[in-house]
Parts: C-alpha cells; sequence; structure tokens
C-alpha cells in the first residue's frame, strides 16, 4: 500500500451525483508537532496540526506515553488546513491542576457529521470548473507527464503521517522530475503554487531526454518515512529510487538493474524476511527483482503469463495481507476495455517465472466495451478497493471512480457496471484522458490525478465520522519540575 512526505499544495475532492449539501471528506488531524520536547511543569507548550478539511469540533487530550491514560481534556480548532492551540500545562487548559511530571503524548479527535455520500471538496482548478475554456489553475503539475503516482504515509507513529506526495515530470528541454509534497489539505508549505516546491524536491532521473518519466511510487514496507520511485530513463541512470521522508528530500540509494528501463508502477512487499521489488514494465510483464541492503540485485524475472496478452499495464499494489493486485489499460485488441487481477500472497511468493495468469488468479474483473484505460489501485485501511477509469469513447459514459470490492472477498470475478461507479466526471471531457495517481489516505478519502487536466483531487464519502490520532513517537513531551532558581523564596524571622 502506498504513502507521503512533507509541504506542498494538493488539492481535493468529493463527488455526489446529486448534491443536496454540503459535504466533506472525512476530517482528522495530522502532522500533530509541539514547540518544544521538554517543557516545565505548568508552563505554555503551543500545539500544531492540520486537518485536511473543516471538522464540526476538535478535542485534544494528553495521554501519558506509558499507558495512553487521559490526564488533560480541552477543546481545539477544526478548521480546514494548519490550526495553533496553547495549552498552559493544566488539566483542562485553564485554572485547573498543572499536570504532574512525565512523559506524554497529545491526541486529537476530530468530529464529523455529514450528507452521506461522495461529493467534491477541492482541486487545483476552481471547483467544478474544469468545462471552462480557461480555468483558474495553480499550475501545482507542469504540463507532460504531471502527477504521475500519489504517496500517502498512514502510519501516524510517523513524521511523514499527514503528508500527500506526487511524483511529476516535465516533458520538456529540459526536463525536471520531482516530488510535489502537500499538506493533507493541499495547501504549500511556503504559501506557492506548487512550482517552486517541486523545484526543492528534483529526483536525478535523465534530463534533456525524451521521454524519461518518472512513474510510480511506493513505501517501503519496513519504514514508511521512506519511499520508492520507478521511472522510465535512457542510458547509464538508474531506473529505480529509494528516499526518506525529510525536511529535504533527499536520495539515500540508488538501484538500477539492466532490463528496468520502462518501469509503469513499484510495490515492494516483503517474504519470508526478504524484500521484492515488483515493477509493472508496461506490455504484459510484471518484473519481481529481490533487494538487499535498499538495493536491487540480481536479474529481474518476469512473473505475469496472462493469455490475452493485456496491453500496456499501469499499476501494481499489495494489500495488508500480501495479495497482489494488477492492472491493464487495454485488451489485446485496443483500447477497449481493461482488466484488473488479484493474486494471493501464497500464490505471488511462490510465483516463478511466467507463473501468474487468469486461472490462478483469485480476481478477474473486466470492463465493458468502451472502458479503457484502468489506470491505479487504491485499496483503504477498511479493505474497500477502488479503481480509476479513463479515456473512453468521449462520452464520459464509463470514466470515473469505481467500487471494485473488499479485500476480505477472496474470490471475486464479475464485469464492472455503471452500478460500480461511486465517483462519475461533471460533464463529458472531465477525468478524460490519462488519471494516474489514486491513492486512500488513513481516513478512507481517495486522492485522485489526472494529468491530461493538471488536476489533484480529493474525493471523501460522507457520513458521522470520529477519528483519533496521536503524534508520532518523534513528539514525545517531557514535563520537568521548575528548577530551584524559578521558585520565589522569602526570609521568614
Amino acid at each position: 500500500m502506498k504513502g507521503v512526505f512533507p509541504m506542498k499544495k494538493y488539492i481535493f475532492i468529493v463527488m455526489m451525483l446529486a448534491l443536496t449539501s454540503a459535504v466533506f471528506a472525512t476530517p482528522y488531524a495530522s502532522q500533530i508537532r509541539v514547540s518544544s520536547l521538554q517543557v516545565y511543569q505548568g508552563t505554555n507548550l503551543t500545539i500544531t496540526y492540520y486537518i485536511n478539511e473543516a471538522g464540526g469540533t476538535a478535542t485534544i487530550n494528553i495521554i501519558k506515553a506509558s499507558d495512553s491514560s487521559v490526564v488533560a481534556t480541552f477543546a481545539g480548532t477544526a478548521t480546514k488546513g494548519k490550526n495553533t492551540v496553547v495549552w498552559n500545562g493544566t488539566v483542562d487548559n485553564a485554572s485547573g491542576a498543572k499536570v504532574d511530571v512525565g512523559n506524554y503524548k497529545v491526541k486529537i479527535t476530530v468530529n464529523a457529521t455529514k450528507a452521506v455520500a461522495w461529493t467534491e471538496i477541492a482541486s487545483n482548478s476552481s471547483v467544478g470548473n474544469y468545462a471552462a475554456a480557461s480555468p483558474t489553475m495553480l499550475q501545482t503539475l507542469w504540463d507532460g507527464f504531471s502527477g504521475m503516482e500519489i504517496v500517502i504515509p498512514n502510519d501516524p507513529t510517523k513524521d511523514s503521517f499527514g503528508y500527500v506526495l506526487c511524483s511529476t515530470s516535465a516533458n520538456l528541454d529540459p526536463q525536471n522530475h520531482g516530488l510535489v509534497v502537500f499538506n493533507p489539505d493541499l495547501s504549500c508549505e511556503d504559501g506557492s503554487d506548487g512550482q517552486n516546491m517541486w523545484l526543492k524536491y528534483p529526483l536525478p532521473f535523465n534530463t534533456g531526454v525524451d521521454y524519461t518519466i518518472v512513474w510510480g511510487t511506493c513505501l517501503d514496507p519496513d519504514d514508511a518515512d521512506h519511499i520508492w520511485i520507478a521511472g522510465q530513463s535512457v542510458g547509464t541512470e538508474k531506473e529505480v529510487l529509494y528516499g526518506k521522508y525529510n525536511d529535504a528530500y533527499a536520495t539515500d540509494a540508488v538501484g538500477g538493474v539492466a532490463g528496468l528501463d520502462n518501469a509503469r508502477d513499484i510495490a515492494v512487499d516483503k517474504e519470508g524476511g526478504t524484500k521484492y521489488a515488483y515493477l509493472a514494465m508496461g506490455t504484459n510483464v510484471l518484473n519481481k527483482v529481490a533487494i538487499s541492503g535498499n538495493q536491487l540485485t540480481g536479474s529481474p524475472t518476469d512473473i505475469l503469463e496472462c493469455a490475452d496478452v493485456l496491453r500496456y499495464s499501469k499499476s501494481v499494489d499489495f494489500d495488508a495481507s500480501g495479495n497482489l493486485y494488477w492492472t491493464s489499460r487495454s485488451n489485446a485488441t485496443g483500447y477497449v476495455g481493461g482488466a484488473i487481477y488479484r493474486w494471493s500472497a501464497a500464490t505471488v511468493a511462490a510465483a516463478g517465472a511466467a507463473s501468474l495468469n487468469e486461472s490462478n488468479a483469485q480476481w478477474d474483473i473486466q470492463f465493458p466495451t468502451g472502458a479503457a484505460a484502468v489506470e491505479g489501485i487504491a485499496i483503504t485501511l477498511s479493505g474497500n478497493v477502488y479503481a480509476s477509469v479513463m479515456r473512453d469513447t468521449g462520452d464520459g459514459a464509463v470514466r470515473g471512480i469505481y467500487l471494485l470490492g473488499n479485500t476480505s472477498t477472496s474470490s471475486n470475478i464479475k464485469t464492472l457496471s455503471s452500478g460500480d461507479r461511486i465517483i462519475a466526471p461533471f460533464y463529458a471531457n472531465d477525468l478524460s484522458y490519462y488519471g494516474n495517481g489514486i491513492q486512500a489516505d488513513y481516513a478512507g478519502n481517495i486522492y485522485f490525478t489526472d494529468r491530461s487536466d493538471e488536476q489533484i483531487r480529493e474525493y471523501g464519502p460522507g457520513g458521522t465520522t470520529s477519528v483519533p490520532i496521536v503524534a508520532p513517537n518523534s513528539q514525545t513531551i517531557e514535563i520537568v519540575s521548575l528548577p530551584l532558581s524559578a521558585h520565589n523564596w522569602a526570609i521568614y524571622e
């Protein structure tokens, strides 16, 4: 499952077919930070956090790091974007007793009630303005191969939790490849429109060569603060990168082996103590390569053998149980249908050359004639599996985001219909040419990119929600006693 990083402006959307009232994405707090990791008892501490979309209320608890028991409770703000609250060190953030010395963490619960539906939240153009001849664009993604994949770390114990990262390439001269990093409300940390931030996170793929493209990204299964990036490269440059979340992205290691010059997507899984990279290589190829010391080692093995010779595979992903999902944009006769397969964790672990096929797949989901470009997979923490479907005959009849099923379903063989589509375009050309990255966040909201329109969007369900988040491990607070010099002393005779 794929995941994020620090600072930048992503933009979210949620759609429903009949919009009757304001509906928002499931809101929750992230990027919880404190102004100091050590404070004197009864002194002020500033707590900051981001909310992806306006919530109803926010409750802040101070909990013991040892047993999570609550020692202080007070109200926080619940506005979209960055929130700041000052805690005075007491049990009620008012005139109550001071919290005892010890180690503590911040826990923030955001509550909200919305209409039960998917609806639009935001975009990097004017919301709902995609049909305009000149929509208001923030240019978060540049022309070319923009918004290729999204990564969202969903481990609240990590510093990277709450960021949204997008790989993108400008197919220009000179070419630029980078990671666009956003806050969860799709704002840019530096307040820019996205261009400057992109250049702060350059990737060392080839530049100045036609069709050198950054494609897929995924989280490392051992550490959600690290990601893997795959690309299409030319010459001597490496095609797979490995890097760590930081205030300034840096490549920790670069790995590349022969035969990986056209990777469309990457997923990394751990099997029997060994990590493997799985790379969707385009035409009916799914390469498996061992990883040692965060370097690709050995020769890739193509483990896929589908009789239909499905063309232009785009996405590969794993669910929490280790089942593998693979998508194809079209079948052997052209852009007239797409497919999604799932193989069990046991089948994948034992896979050798040309061993995964239709007959041993648990899921075999087909799209009807007229639907093509099955671009990506998003898997929520609750197990719902979604796919983006683009590039149909031009009338928008099948484009959109579809619910495929839940990971708990072991056998899923069907042809999708309009009843499976949860998000539909506003107009015929919306979600039009390429829909690339699609990913789910901690609360089940869906993020989606459409590179033909340079769009980044968030979609979210409605309902009544209460999402508690505890600050990452790095934000543990130590409350200490005031030094003697801080006390007022008087001499009595």
